[in-house]
């Protein structure tokens, strides 16, 4: 998972969405073996967790797909103006 972690980085991922998944990364790591369980977790640990992986999935899943949307909607010659603007046409 750390490789793939640092292949996201590489492609641009956002420094709080990396620290983020860092963070699920190394409490998982610390926290989950096979066989074993910890007493000593906490709820609170679960639910930092759990929002973490919300951040995650709205600004890597959720957001590009709203913005993508919303792009979409555009008329054809916004589109192809922005297209031409960013040497695509």
């Amino acid at each position: 998972m750390n490789e793939d972690i640092a292949a996201l980085v590489q492609n641009g991922l956002p420094l709080r969405v990396q620290q983020a998944l860092d963070v699920v990364r190394v409490v998982g790591n610390n926290s989950v073996h096979p066989g074993e369980m910890n007493i000593e977790d906490q709820p609170q640990t679960a639910l930092a967790l759990f929002g973490l992986v919300n951040l995650i999935v709205e600004n890597q899943i959720t957001q590009p797909k709203h913005v993508a949307n919303l792009f979409s909607s555009l008329p054809d010659g916004a589109k192809n103006a922005v297209s031409k603007r960013d040497g695509k046409a």
